[in-house]
């Protein structure tokens, strides 16, 4: 940062030095032109006063004599000229210029007129070489009456040359004065400004690390030293305060972790009414379904179930007996199902029992199995064989893993996949916990569908083909278990249903 303030610095006075510069140089060209141009005027105007009182009273030849040597002791006067006016025309009279050389007489009635108002009139023009050549031309009178012009013509080659010379040797001097300026001025900055700045920032940054017993030494006078006494005195002060605030600081970490064990038992209270209001609610709409579910389904099924037991009991072929077994197996599960849900709605304690988890996940992969019937539908487990055995209750357990499995079977659209997987988490800050984790190729939900997922009578199946209770079922059991439901889910990338148990009733 210090060193950019040296550059700015730097900038602005060579940026300041330069301008000046250019100033002075432009003013003192233009002001050298200004005077180059009056001198020749006033040499010019000189010149046509000494040949008009010559003419007139001096032969020819002495006349032009008389002006070579003019235009000989002169290096910007070229040329000499004495026109006079024959027929409305102007003609060479005398002339200074090699033979054969033709004498311009740029003047025309505009030119006549202010030659005749103001006794001379000036004309420039350009050369092919780029010299300016200038004219300047008076009248010679007779009685009254435009007789002739003297001219005169100067060339400004040699003085724009001079005033190029000048532009260089300014230009020079200018680039020279910049150079040694800006290394003048980067000494002085480096060892008044860039060193001092330099011992500041690196106290700031070992005091900023915590080094409280940095100081900076900056050597003269000035406000670079009294910044340094200022930021020394600071830290000092700071060392004095912080090894005041040490025991109250101390004492103050002390209060709150008190403060903290008390809210987190206050949060523990708060989640358990949450938990309590949220269950009663789910629990009045289980809990009026189930009543008409028992009431409509429990009389016929308990009458097909004894009407199928009686006929077991006859003498019946092998294949018939069969087949009876089965439907006496599926109302049985149909009106256990009932019983499991009215269970739940009636908030019947659980068992912890220990629950072998291979066995019982077994079991539900069995009992889904004939879901799968005629449908290109691959489901595979992968169930260490020596998980610890999981507290809680199997029946419960159980309708977890049929509800997750039969969820994962609906979001599955043929050819797909569906994983059951178990591990035991151990660094997670709550204790030892199992994690099953139900893994389907389906077609996943987005962020509002996962929000919403366990709110009763919820469900993004098709009408017909869901009810919204199995995750909400499957919620409920979990947080009476003291375990949790984490749903990982992206549209088109399958869902993962992970239930996570405490290892520890």
């Amino acid at each position: 940062m210090h060193r950019s303030l040296r550059l700015q610095l730097i900038a602005i006075v060579v940026a300041t030095v330069a301008t000046v510069l250019a100033a002075s140089q432009w003013l003192d060209t233009r002001l050298s032109e200004g005077a180059l141009e009056r001198d020749l005027e006033a040499r010019a105007l000189l010149y046509l006063h000494t040949v008009e009182s010559l003419w007139g009273r001096t032969g020819a030849g002495a006349l032009r004599r008389e002006l070579q040597t003019l235009v000989a002791g002169d290096r910007e006067l070229t040329a000499v000229d004495v026109l006079l006016r024959r027929e409305g025309r102007f003609e060479p009279a005398l002339t200074t210029r090699p033979a054969g050389e033709v004498a311009p007489l740029d003047l025309d009635p505009a030119h006549e007129a202010i030659l005749l108002a103001k006794g001379s009139v000036r004309t420039a023009t350009e050369r092919r070489d780029g010299a300016v050549i200038w004219r300047i031309a008076s009248p010679l009178m007779h009685d009254g009456a435009l007789a002739g012009v003297v001219q005169v013509e100067f060339s400004l080659l040699e003085i724009a040359r001079l005033e190029s010379r000048l532009r260089m040797i300014g230009g020079i001097f200018r680039v020279v004065s910049i150079v040694l300026i800006s290394f003048l001025l980067a000494v002085f900055l480096e060892r008044r400004v860039g060193r001092p700045v330099a011992a500041l920032v690196d106290g700031m940054q070992r005091a900023e690390t915590g080094e409280l017993g940095a100081r900076v030494s900056v050597l003269g006078g000035g406000e670079f030293a009294f910044l340094a006494g200022s930021f020394n005195r600071m830290l000092a002060r700071l060392e004095d305060l912080t090894a005041g605030l040490e025991s109250r600081v101390r004492q103050a970490t002390r209060e709150l972790a008190d403060a903290n064990r008390e809210l987190k038992e206050a949060n523990e209270k708060l989640w358990s009414a949450q938990l309590e209001v949220g269950r009663s609610e789910r629990l009045a709409a289980l809990g009026q379904m189930a009543a008409t579910i028992a009431h409509e389904l429990g009389t016929p099924l308990n009458s097909v179930l004894g009407y199928t037991q009686l006929l077991l009991r006859e003498d019946l072929p092998a294949e018939q007996a069969t087949k009876l077994a089965v439907i006496e197996s599926q109302v049985q599960r149909m009106i256990e199902t009932i019983r499991s849900v009215l269970d739940r709605t009636r908030d019947r304690a659980i068992g912890h029992g220990p629950v072998p988890l291979a066995p019982l996940v077994s079991e539900a992969l069995a009992l889904v199995t004939t879901r799968l019937a005629g449908r290109a539908l691959v489901l595979r487990s992968e169930i260490p064989p020596d998980l610890p055995p999981v507290p809680g209750d199997p029946a419960a357990l159980r309708q977890v893993l049929i509800n997750l499995l039969a969820n994962a079977i609906d979001a599955t659209e043929p050819p797909g996949t569906i994983v059951v997987g178990a591990r035991v988490l151990s660094s997670n800050g709550r204790g030892p916990q199992m994690e099953i984790a139900v893994s389907d190729s389906g077609h996943g939900m987005s962020e509002e569908e996962i929000r919403r997922v366990f709110e009763p009578f919820y469900t993004t199946k098709a009408p017909g083909r869901g009810t919204g209770l199995g995750l909400a079922i499957v919620d409920h059991i979990m947080r009476a278990h003291g375990g949790q439901v984490v749903v990982e889910s992206s549209p088109g990338r399958g869902t993962t249903m992970r239930v996570r148990l405490p290892l520890e009733a």
